[in-house]
């Protein structure tokens, strides 16, 4: 699951700012990709996803728990945010985020050919549905 945080626009220039210098003086662009962020996402225009805003707070070597004390989490449509507060609830929302970071990860080392748990579910509900109205033509008759 994406988790969108909203951070306030002050916050996210000041994180900006010191990633850069003390990455070497890099572009806006160049960041954003490091991060898998928009550049527009990092002159405060949109949300950044937390994993990015995780990667941000790295490379700014910036205290993540106040960055996020600040922010706010948006939903997927951006229409509302609910602040974060910090101890488990923050620790909550990582655990959430990393979980999801985690099964894209092993969704995209998995064999394509083989079956996923949910796609052999559905085919054997599609099976039983497929055995079912024979049996129940036959009672009928």
């Amino acid at each position: 699951m994406a988790i969108l945080v909203k951070v306030p626009s002050e916050v996210l220039d000041e994180l900006v700012e010191t990633a850069i210098k003390k990455q070497g003086n890099m572009y806006r662009g160049e960041l954003a990709k490091l991060i898998g962020a928009s550049k527009e996402s990092l002159e405060g225009k949109t949300s950044l996803y937390l994993i990015s805003l995780m990667k941000l707070c790295g490379l700014a070597e910036a205290d993540m728990e106040k960055v996020l004390k600040k922010s706010k989490i948006v939903n997927q449509r951006g229409s509302m945010t609910h602040s974060i507060a910090g101890g488990d609830e923050l620790k909550n929302v990582i655990d959430d985020a990393l979980e999801g970071f985690q099964m894209l990860i092993s969704e995209s080392f998995k064999d394509n050919e083989s079956e996923s748990p949910l796609e052999e579910a559905r085919r054997r509900a599609l099976n039983r549905e497929n055995k079912n109205p024979a049996r129940e033509t036959e009672r009928s008759q």
